[in-house]
């Protein structure tokens, strides 16, 4: 994977954060990993010249348009994902490829960005899970993603012309991956370890029992470029408190199976054998008889607003707090800080945030928060008027800024959490009417 296409020289040498990015080795100090070809660095990218190399862009065609590494071709991640957020059909999966021009045969260095609310960097990891699932034996994930090479390299709007379309023949490897059905099957065996990559917080609430909490933010080191061997060793190894053995199937899971590939990512240069659980948390709960926030419905009115006006969110939320006896309450969190919830009071302390209490239980609420990019702009309390579980908010938009913001609802009873994996998108022309 130190090869790769010839680079165009027309590079539009956009460097706002250049100061900050440069100041980041691209490499750790450590990364003499068990597989580095797993990785590809930004300087040995710039230096490629096989043209059996395609360098995929998993972002969003918008964000591809704006500006993409030159020779890279556009493959958003999403269209990988059915519906339920699960890998979609290996027919869907070969047809995508083979429509791109990727074969078997052709090397493949995958890049996304850094944008949470997007993807994140577990945009290009779950392309280079999927890839690995399907057989592909020469594929790699751009360290640092696009902010990476952009602070140094620049961009190009410059559209890549791809290559005719090809057939794909996959051969799967199983021991890439798991489903609900093999975790139940194995989550008892003494071979079989499991590692959650969700937060601390959400692993707290509840998790798989036996899984070893590996937060997905503790992989990184600055500038979100993937930590050196010798610092994953540590956190990974069983040096401090109960890690991972690496004699045993590893199977890795979060919510979706997304942040989940990029610890499978990490196990994987480390030379662990690792499975993603694809289904994950969210499959998990439906079959298992764990207790869920059902979040469902989402929408806004109206979806394309000017600049001052009141956009109005509604979502159905299933609270189920009679089902947690232990349940001691939800709580208002502000900065680092955190405020035991108040039913019915206003919170001084959270910017005029509050919550009412519910007809049911005086312990709950939902909360909507407002995205631009990976900015957290504005949070908004969601309000059952009627009891009947559809919820609903008011964002006054006086103090956006034009662009696209996305919606994100989250649910809280007692000590559970669920975040909806559904995002809307909200336009706001400063212009106005």
């Amino acid at each position: 994977m130190r090869k790769g296409k010839v680079l165009p020289k027309s590079v539009r040498p956009d460097r706002s954060h250049t100061i900050f990015e440069t100041a980041i080795p691209i490499r750790p100090t450590n990364s003499q990993y068990e597989n580095p070809s797993l990785i590809t660095y930004i300087d040995e990218l710039k230096n490629v010249s096989d043209p059996n190399v395609v360098i995929v862009d998993v972002r969003v065609p918008a964000k591809y348009a704006a500006g993409h590494i030159p020779g890279a071709i556009n493959l958003p991640w999403e269209l990988f994902r059915a519906d339920n957020g699960v890998l979609t059909t290996l027919e869907n999966v070969t047809g995508l490829l083979g429509e791109s021009g990727i074969s078997p045969d052709n090397g493949v260095i995958v890049y996304s960005d850094t944008c949470q609310t997007c993807g994140g960097l577990s945009a290009s990891s779950y392309i280079f899970w999927t890839l690995e699932y399907i057989g592909h034996e020469n594929v790699s994930v751009l360290d640092g993603g696009f902010e990476a090479w952009n602070a140094t390299y620049g961009y190009t709007k410059n559209m890549t012309t791809r290559s005719p379309t090809t057939y794909y023949s996959v051969n799967v490897m199983e021991d890439k991956f798991a489903d609900t059905e093999w975790v139940q099957n194995n989550r008892n065996n003494t071979m079989v370890q499991i590692a959650d990559a969700r937060t601390t917080e959400d692993y707290n609430a509840d998790h798989i029992a036996g899984a070893i909490n590996i937060e997905y933010e503790e992989l990184f080191r600055d500038g979100y470029r993937l930590k050196g061997a010798d610092d994953l060793e540590f956190l990974i190894s069983p040096v401090v408190i109960k890690r991972l053995d690496k004699s045993k199937d590893t199977i890795v899971y979060c919510w979706s199976g997304a942040s989940s590939s990029f610890l499978y990512f990490a196990l994987r240069l480390m030379g662990y054998q690792v499975r993603n659980y694809d289904e994950s948390w969210n499959v998990w709960c439906e079959t298992n008889d764990v207790l869920t926030i059902p979040i469902s419905n989402v929408s806004v009115e109206p979806s394309f607003a000017y600049k001052g006006s009141t956009v109005k969110i509604y979502a159905e939320v299933e609270l189920r707090s009679e089902m947690k006896e232990e349940s001691k309450g939800s709580l208002i969190i502000h900065g680092n800080g955190k405020a035991p919830y108040n039913p019915g009071s206003f919170c001084a302390g959270c910017s005029g945030v509050y919550a009412v209490p519910l007809p049911t239980t005086d312990v709950s609420f939902v909360r909507a928060y407002i995205h631009k990019e990976d900015n957290v702009g504005t949070t908004v309390v969601m309000h059952d008027y009627n009891g009947d579980g559809r919820y609903e908010g008011e964002w006054q938009t006086y103090s956006a800024e034009e662009g696209t913001y996305y919606i994100v609802i989250e649910a809280t009873d007692g000590e559970l959490k669920t975040t909806s994996a559904a995002t809307v998108e909200v336009a706001i022309d400063a212009a106005g009417p």
